[in-house]
């Protein structure tokens, strides 16, 4: 008896050690999964900074070019464009933010026109190309703050 005594504390010890690594290891590995969303340019941008979006788009048929200037003036963001420069509401911001994210996670794509896009912001450029013929970033973009 005295053994069963012993016994049965040291098994209710072990499993709920157990229990207690097994919820460790199951949150330590949701904890490394979970991370801060990465804050986009158009909410890094500083006083006197600025930043560029080159959208270029060629297929067989077509070829166009257009670059978006957003800079920060005062704690105003403007962007300009096709000739037009424009005071940024929160709208416009919200669709800056939309598609740099959706740039950032761009897949591979297989159609015959394909939009480049370079961001160019402190020094370093991102370059990465949508061949999906269905996202149409840049567009979208345009007419969000058009």
């Amino acid at each position: 008896m005295t053994i069963l005594k012993i016994f049965i504390p040291f098994l209710s010890l072990i499993f709920s050690t157990n229990a207690m690594y097994a919820y460790t290891n199951v949150y330590q590995q949701y904890a490394t999964v979970v991370q801060e969303p990465e804050l986009t340019i158009i909410e890094s941008l500083e006083n006197g900074e600025s930043y560029s979006i080159e959208i270029t788009s060629v297929g067989c048929f077509n070829g166009t070019r257009q670059t978006i200037t957003i800079s920060k003036e005062n704690d105003i963001l403007k962007a300009s464009f096709q000739d037009t420069t424009k005071i940024l509401n929160d709208l416009d911001i919200e669709a800056f933010k939309r598609f740099e994210h959706q740039l950032k996670s761009l897949e591979i794509g297989g159609c015959s026109t394909v939009d480049t896009y370079v961001v160019n912001y402190r020094n370093q450029s991102f370059y990465t190309s949508d061949g999906t013929c269905s996202w149409n970033g840049g567009k979208k973009l345009l007419q969000a703050i058009g």
